[in-house]
């Protein structure tokens, strides 16, 4: 659509992609006190989705919010030593098949939650959007929303690498990636098993992989369904039409 027909539409509704840290959740919180409708993956993951088996696995009897997502990081856990807080291979993929699956059902489910809305709608997705692999479930965000991808300049990629390297975070890794890399990290390192792998170093270690692959993944998404905002921009918006004519012109280049 163009930009006018996004301004003319008495109903929108934004769809946030990028990675941790890039203020998807900020501009969220943003929209949503100016009025939006607020849909939170992460957050119906932790809490729906998966707080059945979170809770089975965990053991906790704890109510899950928006500011107590702890839950779910250690649900989906970090690869390596057991002695170090790690998760055997097995356990961790399974455990990355949950979150998966979780995470594909938020999306479909967004539909449902738009509809029920009749004012406008803001979905913070997850980091992991991008690995999404069924097209049909882009397409239905993307014909239901406008994808707004907050890029980070190139001169900002170091700081997100040390963040992630400061302090390293359980992520979720396409399964074909995670193999790979461990493969290459277990050779590189000289390790025989899982059991000998540092879990923190290992995140350290993949994390700039893991970026890397998602920079072109986001962007597409972004150039079939949406734009691509500068993220740095995002701290300079002061109103809410601030924003819409941010996206309306992003739709018009």
């Amino acid at each position: 659509m163009s930009g006018a027909e996004f301004l003319a539409q008495p109903k929108k509704a934004i769809t946030f992609i990028g990675m941790s840290g890039v203020g998807k959740s900020y501009m969220s919180h943003q929209l949503e006190q100016w009025g939006w409708v607020s849909y939170s993956s992460d957050y119906l993951i932790g809490t729906e989705y998966l707080d059945d088996v979170m809770r089975e696995t965990l053991s906790f009897e704890e109510t899950l919010g928006k500011d107590n997502m702890e839950f779910l990081s250690s649900f989906v856990g970090k690869l390596g030593n057991p002695d170090q807080g790690g998760l055997l291979l097995e356990e961790f993929q399974k455990r990355q098949k949950f979150y998966y699956d979780a995470e594909c059902q938020s999306l479909i489910d967004m539909q449902g939650a738009l509809d029920k809305t009749s004012g406008h709608f803001v979905c913070d997705s997850s980091g992991s959007l991008c690995e999404v692999e069924d097209e049909s479930i882009l397409e239905r965000v993307g014909q239901g929303s406008v994808v707004v991808y907050l890029k980070v300049k190139q001169e900002g990629h170091a700081e997100i690498l040390d963040r992630a390297f400061k302090f390293p975070k359980p992520l979720y890794f396409p399964p074909a990636f995670l193999l790979e890399r461990l493969e290459r990290y277990k050779e590189k390192f000289d390790l025989s098993g899982v059991e000998e792998i540092d879990p923190l170093e290992f995140l350290r270690w993949v994390f700039p992989h893991l970026f890397e692959s998602r920079l072109p993944k986001y962007q597409r998404i972004a150039d079939q369904y949406g734009v691509t905002i500068s993220s740095h921009i995002m701290g300079a918006i002061k109103s809410e039409d601030d924003f819409l004519q941010l996206v309306a012109r992003g739709l018009d280049e």
